[in-house]
Protein backbone atom coordinates (compact mmCIF):
# COMPACT_ATOMS: atom_id res chain seq x y z
CA UNK A 1 0.00 0.00 0.00
CA UNK A 2 1.60 3.27 -1.14
CA UNK A 3 0.86 7.20 -0.23
CA UNK A 4 -1.22 7.74 -3.24
CA UNK A 5 -3.57 4.96 -3.43
CA UNK A 6 -5.02 6.60 -0.15
CA UNK A 7 -7.48 8.95 -2.72
CA UNK A 8 -9.04 6.21 -3.97
CA UNK A 9 -9.39 4.44 -1.30
CA UNK A 10 -10.07 6.98 1.49
CA UNK A 11 -14.50 7.55 1.08
CA UNK A 12 -14.87 3.70 0.59
CA UNK A 13 -12.62 2.82 3.37
CA UNK A 14 -14.64 5.80 5.39
CA UNK A 15 -17.92 4.22 4.30
CA UNK A 16 -17.03 0.68 5.29
CA UNK A 17 -17.07 -0.70 1.54
CA UNK A 18 -13.86 -1.78 1.67
CA UNK A 19 -13.21 -5.70 1.61
CA UNK A 20 -11.45 -6.89 5.00
CA UNK A 21 -7.77 -7.28 3.17
CA UNK A 22 -7.65 -3.70 1.77
CA UNK A 23 -8.48 -2.94 5.19
CA UNK A 24 -6.30 -4.33 7.29
CA UNK A 25 -3.88 -3.45 4.10
CA UNK A 26 -4.77 0.51 4.58
CA UNK A 27 -4.80 0.62 8.29
CA UNK A 28 -1.40 -1.59 8.39
CA UNK A 29 -0.23 1.47 5.99
CA UNK A 30 -1.49 4.59 8.50
CA UNK A 31 0.32 2.68 11.63
CA UNK A 32 3.61 4.20 9.77
CA UNK A 33 2.35 6.87 8.14
CA UNK A 34 1.55 10.23 10.08
CA UNK A 35 0.65 11.90 7.05
CA UNK A 36 -1.73 9.96 5.67
CA UNK A 37 -3.30 9.18 9.24
CA UNK A 38 -3.89 12.71 9.76
CA UNK A 39 -5.94 12.54 6.32
CA UNK A 40 -7.89 10.22 7.18
CA UNK A 41 -8.39 11.46 10.80
CA UNK A 42 -9.20 14.67 9.13
CA UNK A 43 -12.01 13.56 6.89
CA UNK A 44 -13.34 11.26 9.29
CA UNK A 45 -14.04 14.48 11.35
CA UNK A 46 -15.55 16.39 8.85
CA UNK A 47 -18.38 13.19 7.98
CA UNK A 48 -19.15 12.72 11.56
CA UNK A 49 -20.00 16.41 11.73
CA UNK A 50 -22.20 16.03 8.85
CA UNK A 51 -23.84 13.35 9.55
CA UNK A 52 -24.46 14.40 12.77
CA UNK A 53 -26.16 17.48 11.74
CA UNK A 54 -28.09 15.62 9.11
CA UNK A 55 -29.45 13.05 12.23
CA UNK A 56 -30.36 15.61 14.48
CA UNK A 57 -32.48 17.68 11.99
CA UNK A 58 -30.54 20.35 11.81
CA UNK A 59 -31.17 23.86 9.77
CA UNK A 60 -29.37 23.50 6.35
CA UNK A 61 -25.93 25.15 7.14
CA UNK A 62 -24.90 28.44 5.51
CA UNK A 63 -23.19 28.11 2.24
CA UNK A 64 -20.22 30.28 3.77
CA UNK A 65 -19.30 27.55 5.82
CA UNK A 66 -19.48 25.35 3.45
CA UNK A 67 -17.14 26.83 1.39
CA UNK A 68 -14.68 27.12 4.59
CA UNK A 69 -15.33 23.72 5.45
CA UNK A 70 -14.39 22.31 2.28
CA UNK A 71 -11.63 24.70 1.72
CA UNK A 72 -9.87 23.55 4.88
CA UNK A 73 -10.19 19.56 3.94
CA UNK A 74 -8.73 20.81 0.37
CA UNK A 75 -6.26 22.64 1.59
CA UNK A 76 -5.27 19.88 4.25
CA UNK A 77 -5.04 17.29 1.29
CA UNK A 78 -3.11 19.74 -0.72
CA UNK A 79 -0.36 20.30 2.03
CA UNK A 80 0.02 16.82 2.69
CA UNK A 81 0.37 16.51 -1.74
CA UNK A 82 2.66 18.74 -1.32
CA UNK A 83 4.72 17.04 1.24
CA UNK A 84 4.73 13.81 -0.06
CA UNK A 85 5.88 15.73 -3.34
CA UNK A 86 8.76 17.12 -1.36
CA UNK A 87 9.63 13.71 0.15
CA UNK A 88 9.78 11.73 -2.88
CA UNK A 89 11.75 14.51 -4.62
CA UNK A 90 14.23 14.42 -1.89
CA UNK A 91 14.67 10.77 -2.42
CA UNK A 92 15.27 10.84 -5.91
CA UNK A 93 17.47 13.96 -5.27
CA UNK A 94 19.97 11.52 -3.28
CA UNK A 95 19.52 8.91 -5.79
CA UNK A 96 20.87 11.41 -8.73
CA UNK A 97 23.69 12.71 -6.18
CA UNK A 98 24.83 8.66 -5.81
CA UNK A 99 24.53 7.92 -9.31
CA UNK A 100 27.15 10.69 -10.83
CA UNK A 101 29.51 9.87 -7.86
CA UNK A 102 29.41 6.29 -9.10
CA UNK A 103 29.50 6.90 -12.31
CA UNK A 104 32.66 9.55 -11.81
CA UNK A 105 34.77 7.12 -9.37
CA UNK A 106 34.28 4.52 -12.60
CA UNK A 107 35.50 6.69 -15.04
CA UNK A 108 37.91 7.72 -12.90
CA UNK A 109 39.04 4.07 -12.67
CA UNK A 110 38.48 3.25 -16.10
CA UNK A 111 41.39 5.90 -16.88
CA UNK A 112 43.59 4.45 -14.11
CA UNK A 113 43.43 1.50 -15.85
CA UNK A 114 44.38 2.65 -19.26
CA UNK A 115 47.23 4.90 -17.98
CA UNK A 116 48.87 1.76 -16.09
CA UNK A 117 48.49 -0.05 -19.05
CA UNK A 118 50.17 1.97 -21.44
CA UNK A 119 52.73 2.92 -19.30
CA UNK A 120 53.44 -0.99 -18.54
CA UNK A 121 53.61 -2.17 -22.11
CA UNK A 122 56.30 1.01 -22.79
CA UNK A 123 58.31 -0.33 -19.64
CA UNK A 124 58.47 -3.68 -21.47
CA UNK A 125 60.20 -2.09 -24.72
CA UNK A 126 58.53 -4.28 -27.28
CA UNK A 127 60.98 -4.67 -30.67
CA UNK A 128 59.86 -2.09 -33.62
CA UNK A 129 58.59 -3.63 -36.63
CA UNK A 130 59.52 -0.63 -38.81
CA UNK A 131 62.36 1.81 -38.53
CA UNK A 132 64.07 4.83 -39.34
CA UNK A 133 61.04 6.34 -41.29
CA UNK A 134 59.49 9.64 -41.99
CA UNK A 135 55.94 10.52 -40.38
CA UNK A 136 54.37 9.78 -43.49
CA UNK A 137 56.19 6.60 -44.32
CA UNK A 138 54.42 4.98 -40.99
CA UNK A 139 51.26 6.63 -41.57
CA UNK A 140 51.35 4.79 -44.65
CA UNK A 141 52.60 1.76 -42.73
CA UNK A 142 49.73 1.53 -40.46
CA UNK A 143 47.26 2.14 -43.30
CA UNK A 144 45.07 -1.06 -43.76
CA UNK A 145 46.26 -2.58 -40.16
CA UNK A 146 43.85 -0.81 -37.78
CA UNK A 147 40.39 0.68 -37.86
CA UNK A 148 41.19 3.33 -37.65
CA UNK A 149 43.57 6.32 -39.42
CA UNK A 150 47.17 6.85 -37.70
CA UNK A 151 48.37 10.44 -37.40
CA UNK A 152 51.59 10.79 -36.54
CA UNK A 153 52.76 13.88 -34.69
CA UNK A 154 55.33 16.25 -35.59
CA UNK A 155 57.89 16.38 -32.44
CA UNK A 156 60.32 19.30 -32.95
CA UNK A 157 63.65 18.17 -31.81
CA UNK A 158 62.43 14.23 -32.10
CA UNK A 159 62.82 12.12 -34.63
CA UNK A 160 60.44 8.94 -35.19
CA UNK A 161 62.84 6.16 -34.34
CA UNK A 162 59.85 3.36 -35.68
CA UNK A 163 56.41 2.11 -34.96
CA UNK A 164 54.72 -1.12 -34.00
CA UNK A 165 51.34 -2.52 -33.22
CA UNK A 166 49.98 -3.01 -29.72
CA UNK A 167 47.30 -3.76 -27.54
CA UNK A 168 45.70 -1.12 -25.20
CA UNK A 169 43.14 -3.13 -23.20
CA UNK A 170 42.03 -5.68 -25.99
CA UNK A 171 41.88 -2.20 -28.17
CA UNK A 172 44.63 -2.23 -31.28
CA UNK A 173 46.84 0.33 -30.95
CA UNK A 174 49.55 1.84 -33.33
CA UNK A 175 52.85 2.47 -30.83
CA UNK A 176 55.11 5.45 -32.70
CA UNK A 177 58.35 5.46 -30.82
CA UNK A 178 60.41 9.05 -30.88
CA UNK A 179 63.83 10.10 -29.99
CA UNK A 180 64.37 13.43 -28.63
CA UNK A 181 68.07 14.44 -26.98
CA UNK A 182 68.50 17.33 -24.26
CA UNK A 183 71.53 19.53 -24.22
CA UNK A 184 74.53 18.29 -23.01
CA UNK A 185 72.73 14.16 -22.99
CA UNK A 186 75.37 11.51 -24.86
CA UNK A 187 72.50 9.25 -25.64
CA UNK A 188 69.11 9.79 -26.65
CA UNK A 189 65.95 9.63 -24.79
CA UNK A 190 62.82 7.78 -25.48
CA UNK A 191 59.55 8.66 -25.66
CA UNK A 192 56.34 6.40 -26.76
CA UNK A 193 52.88 7.39 -28.29
CA UNK A 194 49.92 5.10 -27.84
CA UNK A 195 46.96 5.54 -31.02
CA UNK A 196 43.41 3.57 -30.26
CA UNK A 197 39.96 3.78 -30.81
CA UNK A 198 38.07 3.40 -27.28
CA UNK A 199 34.68 4.71 -26.70
CA UNK A 200 35.36 3.67 -22.66
CA UNK A 201 38.55 6.01 -22.48
CA UNK A 202 36.83 8.97 -21.64
CA UNK A 203 39.38 11.55 -21.89
CA UNK A 204 38.89 14.83 -23.26
CA UNK A 205 39.75 17.10 -26.25
CA UNK A 206 43.56 18.18 -27.21
CA UNK A 207 42.48 21.64 -25.41
CA UNK A 208 41.83 19.45 -22.20
CA UNK A 209 44.35 17.27 -21.78
CA UNK A 210 45.09 15.29 -19.02
CA UNK A 211 48.34 14.11 -17.37
CA UNK A 212 48.81 11.45 -15.37
CA UNK A 213 51.14 8.95 -14.42
CA UNK A 214 51.96 5.34 -13.75
CA UNK A 215 54.68 2.39 -13.43
CA UNK A 216 57.43 5.71 -12.74
CA UNK A 217 56.36 7.71 -16.53
CA UNK A 218 54.31 10.63 -17.05
CA UNK A 219 51.42 10.60 -19.51
CA UNK A 220 49.33 13.34 -21.04
CA UNK A 221 46.04 11.87 -22.99
CA UNK A 222 43.78 13.49 -25.42
CA UNK A 223 41.18 12.96 -27.76
CA UNK A 224 40.82 13.34 -31.28
CA UNK A 225 37.39 12.26 -32.81
CA UNK A 226 36.96 8.81 -31.40
CA UNK A 227 40.79 8.11 -31.51
CA UNK A 228 42.58 8.41 -27.73
CA UNK A 229 46.48 9.82 -28.11
CA UNK A 230 48.16 8.62 -24.89
CA UNK A 231 52.05 10.13 -24.99
CA UNK A 232 53.93 8.33 -22.04
CA UNK A 233 58.12 9.74 -21.22
CA UNK A 234 59.90 10.26 -18.21
CA UNK A 235 60.12 14.33 -18.97
CA UNK A 236 58.87 16.26 -16.42
CA UNK A 237 55.35 17.12 -15.96
CA UNK A 238 55.93 20.75 -17.79
CA UNK A 239 57.87 19.42 -20.64
CA UNK A 240 55.65 16.70 -21.35
CA UNK A 241 52.48 19.13 -21.40
CA UNK A 242 54.91 21.11 -24.33
CA UNK A 243 54.74 17.95 -26.47
CA UNK A 244 50.93 18.37 -27.31
CA UNK A 245 50.38 19.63 -30.74
CA UNK A 246 49.76 22.87 -30.44
CA UNK A 247 47.75 22.61 -34.05
CA UNK A 248 46.76 19.63 -36.22
CA UNK A 249 50.22 17.91 -36.80
CA UNK A 250 52.52 20.35 -35.21
CA UNK A 251 54.41 19.94 -31.60
CA UNK A 252 55.57 22.39 -29.46
CA UNK A 253 59.18 22.25 -28.42
CA UNK A 254 59.66 22.19 -24.70
CA UNK A 255 61.73 24.57 -23.01
CA UNK A 256 63.97 21.88 -21.81
CA UNK A 257 64.65 20.09 -25.17
CA UNK A 258 65.44 23.58 -27.10
CA UNK A 259 68.88 23.78 -28.07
Amino acid sequence: MKCHDLDRLLYPYLDGELVAEERVDLEQHFSSCDACAKQVQAERTALAVIRTAANNGSPRAPESLKRNLLAGIHGEQRRLRQARMLRWSAAAASVAICAVAANYQWRSFQRRLFIEDVTARYARQFPLEIQQRSPRELEAWFGGKLKHRVTVPRIMNATAAGARLLNVRENQAAFIRYDTQRPGEVAPRPMGLFVYQAPEDDVGPLKDAEFGSGNGFNVVSWRDGDVVYRLVSDLDESDVRQLLPATGATVVQPASLQR
